[in-house]
């Protein structure tokens, strides 16, 4: 009897479970669909999908290192230094003493190199003009020109001469001042008979005779300093090219600019440091640890986004010995690169492959564009 009664029941209870099989169907639907969309949009929708490219690698020198004008040579340059750079100076901005043994970056020796160079062309013009102005001063002292009359020498005609451009400011102020109080003090001037002020020729004509001796000295130094430079100027480039070797070798850096590109839905944020394998062959490869430059700007990624950003390398005297020798030699050459970056969520990011030379890099990026050209022109 119990037997028989419960068997009407699972028939009931197998009825019910039919006539709902839908809802219930629906409601594992639900619980399944709550569970899984959510995962999917973190593991497959809303992440970020980093792509780096490499834009350009630049090599930089450094101004860390100064060098002394240990030289006879390398002395000549002194000439063509910034003052601001060969005396001390208060915090009012006074003139004081020279210094003893100022040094000087390697960028401020090559323009002072190449203002020597521009000289040996200028000293030239220079001379021509002095020695005009020294005809002219024969001229006034002389008498015998109707076109130059010492009596009618002025200041007009002194600062035509612009004096100040070959001896000392001091000195050309002093020549005029001297010539305004022989031309124009008044108060100590007699008069002719005709009311014409009666200036002291003497004194005009010894004021002309030491200008014109201050410009033949100048005259002297720059043909001795012309014939010096000529002399030198092979021995100063070369000094400056061994130099320049040394401070690229040793103090340069690297800079890289990547374009990173974020297509994922969610923002996320880089890391500081990068990886630079610089990779001459399958096992020959060095190592260059790169540093993010305004980091609390550019680590940040919005989704959907594009970003330019600089990474940059310490001194390569800082890399290990073997690596400097790998990195001076094979910059520009043969050797190629890829960067390294990672995000907060320790997902690593590997750019394309680059050659070792930006050099290299902008003549295929030419090379591309005139090729389209081309073909834009036949077309």
């Amino acid at each position: 009897m119990k037997n028989e009664s419960r068997l009407p029941k699972k028939q009931n209870l197998r009825t019910k479970i039919r006539q709902n099989l839908k809802s219930i169907s629906m409601g594992f639907m639900a619980v399944f669909s709550a569970i899984a969309i959510p995962v999917w949009q973190v593991y497959f929708v809303e992440t970020s999908d980093i792509k780096v490219e490499i834009a350009s690698i630049i090599r930089k020198e450094s101004d860390g290192t100064n060098i002394a004008l240990n030289t006879d040579e390398l002395a000549q340059l002194e000439l063509y230094i910034p003052e601001t750079l060969l005396y001390e100076y208060d915090k009012q901005g006074k003139r004081g003493d020279k210094l003893d043994f100022p040094t000087f970056s390697l960028s401020v020796l090559l323009k002072s190199f190449d203002k020597a160079k521009q000289d040996i062309k200028n000293i030239a013009d220079i001379n021509n003009a002095l020695r005009g102005y020294q005809v002219q001063i024969q001229n006034f002292i002389s008498d015998k020109n109707d076109d130059f009359q010492l009596i009618e020498f002025r200041i007009a005609n002194l600062k035509e001469w612009n004096l100040s451009r070959y001896i000392e400011d001091s000195e050309a102020s002093y020549y005029e001042d001297q010539l305004l109080a022989i031309t124009r003090s008044y108060s100590s001037m007699t008069f002719d008979a005709n009311n014409q002020p009666i200036i002291n020729l003497k004194a005009v004509k010894s004021l002309l005779i030491d200008v014109d001796e201050d410009l033949s000295e100048v005259s002297s130094d720059n043909i001795k300093r012309l014939n010096r430079l000529r002399d030198d100027i092979r021995n100063i480039e070369s000094q400056l090219e061994k130099l320049q070797k040394s401070q690229t070798d040793k103090y340069s850096f690297f800079e890289v600019e990547l374009v990173v590109t974020n297509n994922g839905r969610v923002s996320t944020s880089l890391r500081p440091l990068a990886l630079m394998r610089i990779q001459i062959s399958e096992n020959n490869y060095a190592d260059v640890i790169l540093k993010m430059k305004n980091y609390s700007q550019n680590a940040e990624l919005d989704s959907a986004a594009t970003k330019i950003i600089r990474f940059t390398s310490e001194q390569i005297i800082s890399f290990p010995k073997d690596d400097q020798r790998m990195v001076n030699s094979f910059w520009g050459s043969t050797a190629w690169f890829h960067i390294y970056t990672m995000n907060t969520s320790q997902e690593i990011f590997i750019s394309n492959r680059v050659a070792f030379a930006d050099s290299l890099n902008q003549k295929f990026i030419l090379d591309k564009l005139k090729d389209k050209a081309s073909d834009h022109m036949i077309n």
